[in-house]
């Protein structure tokens, strides 16, 4: 297994997209993808002021984010629009919302300056998030420049993803939104501790008189046309003491709630399959990466840093831990290694590369009929394929790993392992193994043999091999990229659990088919070298494909009114998250997930 290779990684963005926690495991972003949002999605943008929104801004798909950045000040006011139409937007994978860290903005700085440092700061320092409106104009512009988007046409949004997901929509005068509510929504605020409140002796109910099936009136259309950024002093979340907070009625609900969104949308993870943020459709056949083998800068650098870290050989092979180190830790290390993955060897040129690239895809896609669009959806096959094999991998581990307690001088308890372990192979080679008329040729069961490469190439092949070119199915080269890390992907993963399976196979034939024989010593002495074998190859290709999200889950079942978390920025612990590039210090790995 090649650990230099990008074809697992390029997979895994596919996999991830428009998921929360596989996102947030991995934050620095790799990945460019056109999207669409269907009519009538409502969009919500909490603010401080009663004014009308500029443009550029920011809208949530969740009114728990909005009012979780932006409300609880003392003049507060929540916005609620809908799509009129269907909408076109780019999204950015990672935590591509994230104001700090270590690699999460790297694919949107390249992508308006050709650098990860952007334009210098009119004053220098900090300044608070003026550097985050000049990403949203300078996408904005992006887009208006190259003809790809404009008020009411092409695309008008850029998706991303912090602790929820948002968008930055880029001209509010659209008339593809529709602002359905403006509301004050400040709170009075609570009596503070010492002083008196005079008893409620009850409340006078006055309802209303009106007709329950008319409409509520809609607010103007928005007239601004001045840009977000010509303050000079862009808008900050509500700040207040100790004191102001604790008066506040909803401090607390607020985060909470805002928590929970984002929660809401972690997708794919150790604890089951979930959901996404559905209610933005990908176009994956536009789908573009930096682990693309054209940038090989990036996968050069990359492996050099990786060979030292991991231990690795020149050709990306694990050399197996360093000398005093565990061999837990290190697989744990080479797993999450893509976690640490940023964009600092990608040349001016190479992000012109991907500028040019997403701008032919966007371009075609704005045609009625796009001529580099299959209308494959490549999430649905590679979560196919991480919902077939993740957590089935992670339970036949557990039970390899479990030879360690068997008691060999019992051949009872040593039949019993072998029964489960060929039940779980089995399980694995069933959609493509057809079993041979020799059954006790030893040689048959081994790698390399016919059995095994036909077993394998259906394997491999399972989910493209009618896209083989004598199918005449035709594929744009962005598209074949896709197909060729599936196809990788699987090659990794196939080639490991058919030998294994194979193995198995043959080893029962010859040793546990029949239920009255004896187990010979020597039977018995193979059978634990093998096992080792067979847990080291299981191991070493779940750490290969790096599926670590999906292997970690919060073991005691949570509570109604509780959720299963890893930190999502910004509701992170303060320590430990500190701002940094590349790897950390000693074997790069870190925690459990926690209950909130």
């Amino acid at each position: 297994l090649n650990f230099s290779a990008s074809a697992p990684h390029f997979f895994a963005s596919v996999y991830g997209l428009l998921q929360q926690w596989p996102n947030t495991f991995f934050p620095n972003g790799h990945s460019i993808v056109p999207c669409e949002i269907l009519p009538l999605t409502k969009l919500y943008h909490d603010r401080k002021d009663a004014h009308e929104v500029p443009s550029p801004e920011w809208v949530a798909f969740d009114i728990g984010m909005a009012y979780g950045i932006m409300g609880g000040s003392r003049d507060s006011h929540m916005l609620t629009y809908q799509t009129t139409r269907r909408v076109k937007c780019i999204y950015f994978d990672g935590e591509s919302a994230t104001l700090f860290g270590s690699g999460q903005l790297d694919t949107q700085m390249l992508h308006i300056w050709g650098n990860l440092t952007g334009p210098p700061r009119p004053d220098g320092g900090f300044r608070g998030l003026y550097d985050e409106y000049a990403r949203a104009e300078g996408l904005c512009d992006w887009l208006r420049d190259n003809h790809l988007g404009g008020s009411g046409w092409g695309y008008e949004g850029i998706v991303r993803m912090n602790a929820g997901f948002e968008m930055i929509w880029c001209n509010f005068s659209s008339p593809s939104i529709r602002l359905v509510t403006h509301l004050n929504v400040t709170a009075p605020l609570l009596m503070p501790a010492e002083d008196e409140i005079e008893e409620e002796t009850g409340m006078d109910v006055h309802l209303a008189n009106v007709d329950s099936t008319s409409y509520f009136p809609l607010p103007p259309h928005p007239t601004r046309t001045d840009k977000s950024t010509d303050p000079t002093n862009p808008p900050m979340p509500p700040v207040g003491g100790r004191n102001r907070l604790a008066q506040e009625p909803f401090y607390g609900s607020q985060a909470w709630n805002w928590f929970l969104s984002g929660t809401a949308h972690y997708g794919s993870s150790g604890n089951g399959p979930g959901l996404g943020e559905s209610r933005v459709k990908l176009v994956t056949c536009g789908f573009l990466s930096y682990y693309s083998p054209i940038f090989t800068n990036q996968s050069q650098a990359r492996g050099a840093v990786e060979r030292g870290l991991l231990n690795l050989t020149e050709d990306g092979y694990w050399k197996g831990p360093k000398h005093g180190d565990s061999r837990r830790l290190s697989l744990e290390a080479l797993t999450r290694r893509r976690r640490y993955h940023v964009l600092e060897n990608i040349t001016s040129s190479d992000a012109a590369l991907m500028r040019g690239n997403s701008k032919r895809i966007l371009r075609d896609l704005l045609s009625s009929s796009p001529s580099n669009c299959s209308g494959i959806d490549w999430t649905v096959i590679t979560n196919e394929i991480v919902q077939t094999y993740a957590t089935p991998l992670m339970i036949f581990s557990q039970a390899l790993e479990s030879f360690e307690r068997v008691v060999l001088n019992n051949q009872s308890v040593i039949t019993t392992w072998m029964t489960k372990i060929r039940d779980q192979s089995h399980t694995f080679l069933l959609p493509f193994l057809e079993y041979p008329e020799n059954l006790q040729e030893e040689s048959v069961w081994t790698r390399g043999s016919a059995l095994f490469n036909n077993t394998y190439s259906r394997c491999r092949f399972q989910h493209t091999r009618v896209l083989g070119p004598e199918e005449g199915i035709w594929l744009s080269p962005d598209e074949e990229l896709i197909k060729l890390a599936i196809e990788d992907t699987a090659a990794g993963l196939c080639s490991i659990l058919v030998e294994v399976g194979l193995a198995v196979e043959g080893t029962w034939q010859s040793t546990f088919q029949s239920p009255s024989q004896e187990i010979p010593p020597s039977a018995i002495q193979k059978l634990k070298s093998r096992a080792i074998y067979w847990t080291e190859g299981v191991q070493e290709v779940m750490a290969w494909l790096g599926w670590s999200g999906e292997w970690i889950r919060c073991n005691k079942k949570c509570a109604i009114d509780e959720q299963c978390f890893i930190p999502m920025w910004p509701m992170i612990p303060r320590m430990g998250f500190g701002p940094g590039r590349g790897y950390p210090p000693g074997n790069g790995t870190h925690g459990r997930p926690g209950y909130g």
